[in-house]
């Protein structure tokens, strides 16, 4: 452990490791976040295209066992299904020019794909998403925490709007008032505030920031199948 961070957890009592350890178990606990509620699916530190949040969880709409997670790995494939839907099929021009791949690397894709039952292609030669396929899109929460190092838990949230609906800081009480001067930059980019104490496991929300569109959708089903890559819980899978 380097000085600094020696230093941080003196000033507490805890580690940022024992603060997330708690995070963890207050996510997991029967009744889940408070104002919230329990999540679908909890993952510590995925690797994203934008950053490693420290804890990132799912919520469906719905309760629905009847769902098929899409596992696609790389960059290509998230790419054309963001412009793939049930119905109005996309021929195969009209996706690689959408998506910024090439048109080898997209009909490896679009092959793999197909073979693995998350896209049809049809007589005319155009795609679409299989039948079966679930497209309900979960709702992704990010949870960044942090000792102190302001400035980092901003951009770092910040990074995490790409794909998720939701970017909580979530600090110790008291460390709330550092993050003032950043008030204009987290409203803007409508993320959340908490603090948490993980000797008392109590958390509370300073401003919770309303739900908003992740702004790449393709860095969002890239997110989702880096987490089917580490397993999603039996009760989110066909």
């Amino acid at each position: 452990m380097s000085v600094n961070k020696r230093i941080s957890s003196s000033l507490f009592g805890y580690s940022e490791e024992e603060m997330a350890q708690a995070f963890e178990r207050l996510l997991l606990s029967d009744n889940g976040l408070p104002e919230v509620g329990s999540f679908d699916a909890i993952y510590r530190e995925i690797s994203c295209r934008q950053g490693r949040p420290d804890f990132i969880a799912l919520r469906y709409k719905s309760s629905s066992n009847q769902r098929k997670n899409i596992h696609v790995p790389g960059f290509v494939g998230p790419a054309i299904l963001q412009n793939l839907k049930h119905k109005a099929p996309r021929t195969f021009d009209y996706l690689t020019s959408r998506s910024g791949f090439g048109r080898e690397s997209s009909r490896k894709s679009l092959r793999r794909m197909i073979e693995n039952g998350y896209i049809e292609q049809l007589e005319n030669g155009a795609y679409r998403l299989a039948i079966d396929m679930n497209h309900e899109k979960p709702e992704i929460w990010t949870f960044e925490l942090k000792l102190n190092n302001t400035k980092k838990a901003v951009f770092q949230a910040q990074q995490s709007r790409a794909y998720a609906e939701r970017a909580i800081i979530v600090v110790p009480p008291g460390q709330e008032k550092n993050y003032e001067r950043f008030r204009e930059t987290i409203q803007r980019w409508h993320v959340g505030l908490a603090t948490f104490n993980p000797i008392t496991e109590v958390f509370r929300f300073i401003r919770k920031g309303r739900k908003a569109r992740a702004f790449s959708p393709t860095q969002q089903i890239y997110t989702l199948s880096q987490m089917a890559a580490h397993g999603f819980p039996e009760h989110l899978c066909q």
